[in-house]
């Protein structure tokens, strides 16, 4: 046994974490013919995770796929990326009585397929009905329980965007939760407001400056572009297995350029979901804009992801102070297609995350969850050997990216608490072995024995703590 600092992840849902306990878990299947079997009595067929390449098939699946499961209830299945999704036909039906297709070029719609992706993913997730406050923080406290399981006691989330309800409700439901002393995580929220209307009403009822027990409300979180998987991720140049496209920009670089001055402006931070080359560049020259005019120091400004930062840019972001919010453990699933989507030369220069750190570039920590799994250890692996778990047979992906434990740690402690100018508190896990001198290849094994917050033990394995 062995004690460590406990984690914070800089970026993930909490709420989808413990949605996706209440929703079917698409992750593990393997072929698109079992998927057709699933069978369900709810009123609504939800699921997420689905990874074509996991597929025998190798290929999206699409409503025709969907419409095998229930010609009567509606099915929406969101890809693991939670950028792209498929519906069955009647889950269409819904959405065309009921709501207005977006005619803005920020997403794509596919009738024919069933495939949204983007912000015309709204389309049909407007059709599914909301969960109520109650609901929300039921499923708080179930991630909650799985975050102190695993180490992880203080993060950052997105949560505002998981369902289509109020931003305000989900605060009321933390500022209840943390006042019953239900949740033991720290939680800082990204705060996810997709319109300039938003962040307005945000800002002029002072949400900015407001404080709570337990959590805070933190930088102005957006998804300025898609996924690499879903061929949204918006990039300089065309994807290698789609000629006819970019990707996604969801936002313009004057939109971009506009939401970032308002934040800036008003001393709020900005945490900007970017993965493709072209949206990085985009968002570094948006905060580079909002610097020049505001002349703010001390800002904690972020790009999210930024797996495909070209080195010019990685240049850019240490020069400006901008961190980076990466992910090691997104290898895990991409390494099956960064070839395939980027071509060689591209996939090459990319998933520069340990030249971020040499380049001065503040590096912290994430999962995304429930993108790919929570738990540090498997993360910290993959950082410490670039290779999958999930695709061993694959070759480590990059030997001259990984990190030395030492710089993983720090990146998992030290350099989230910077980017939400938290002091490092003296919370504690409680492992069952050595990491300094297990195998790197055994990391993922490692399991917590108990978890300290405050001096109080929150977890302890196989014991119910009251």
């Amino acid at each position: 046994m062995i004690q460590l600092p406990s984690f914070n992840d800089s970026h993930l849902h909490v709420l989808g974490l413990g949605y996706k306990q209440t929703i079917i878990d698409l992750s593990s299947y393997t072929s698109i013919k079992d998927i057709t079997k699933i069978s369900s009595e709810k009123p609504f067929i939800i699921g997420q995770g689905w990874h074509q390449e996991n597929f025998t098939e190798k290929r999206l699946i699409t409503k025709q796929d969907l419409n095998k499961i229930s010609q009567i209830t509606p099915v929406i299945f969101y890809r693991v990326c939670g950028h792209v999704l498929v519906c069955n036909d009647v889950a269409l039906e819904l959405a065309k009585k009921t709501q207005k297709l977006s005619n803005e070029n920020n997403g794509t719609s596919n009738f024919d397929t069933g495939i949204f992706t983007e912000e015309h993913m709204r389309f049909i997730t407007a059709i599914i009905p909301p969960p109520t406050k109650n609901d929300i923080k039921k499923m708080f406290v179930k991630a909650n329980d799985l975050l102190v399981s695993l180490g992880i006691t203080a993060l950052s989330s997105d949560d505002f965007s998981i369902f289509n309800v109020p931003y305000e409700l989900v605060i009321e439901a933390l500022v209840e939760l943390y006042d019953e002393h239900k949740m033991d995580i720290h939680l800082t929220e990204q705060v996810n407001l997709p319109t300039i209307e938003l962040l307005e009403d945000y800002i002029n009822k002072g949400y900015h400056q407001k404080h709570y027990k337990g959590f805070s409300l933190g930088p102005l979180k957006l998804l300025a572009d898609g996924s690499l998987g879903g061929n949204t991720a918006f990039l300089s140049a065309p994807y290698e297995d789609d000629k006819n496209t970019k990707g996604i920009a969801v936002f313009t670089q004057e939109t971009l350029d506009k939401f970032v001055y308002l934040a800036d402006y008003n001393h709020m931070d900005v945490a900007i979901h970017a993965i493709g080359d072209q949206m990085v560049g985009n968002v570094i020259t948006s905060i580079e804009r909002a610097l020049e005019k505001t002349q703010r120091v001390n800002h904690r400004h972020a790009i999210i992801h930024a797996q495909l930062a070209t080195r010019q840019q990685i240049k850019r972001m240490a020069k400006l102070n901008i961190a980076a919010i990466v992910q090691p453990i997104f290898l895990n699933s991409d390494v099956a297609i960064i070839e395939k989507k980027l071509g060689l030369k591209r996939a090459k220069e990319s998933y520069l995350f340990k030249t971020m750190l040499k380049e001065g570039v503040s590096v912290g920590f994430s999962t995304d969850a429930p993108v790919e799994p929570v738990n540090p250890f498997l993360n910290i692996q993959i950082a410490l050997t670039s290779h999958s778990i999930k695709y061993p047979t694959y070759p480590p992906f990059n030997t001259k990216e990984v990190f030395t434990l030492e710089e993983a740690l720090t990146c998992y402690t030290t350099n989230n608490y910077k980017l939400t100018n938290d002091q490092k508190p003296d919370n504690y896990i409680v492992i069952d072995k050595d990491i300094f001198n297990v195998d790197p290849y055994k990391i993922k094994d490692i399991t917590v024995l108990e978890t300290v917050i405050n001096g109080k033990t929150v977890y302890k394995k196989n014991k119910k703590i009251s």
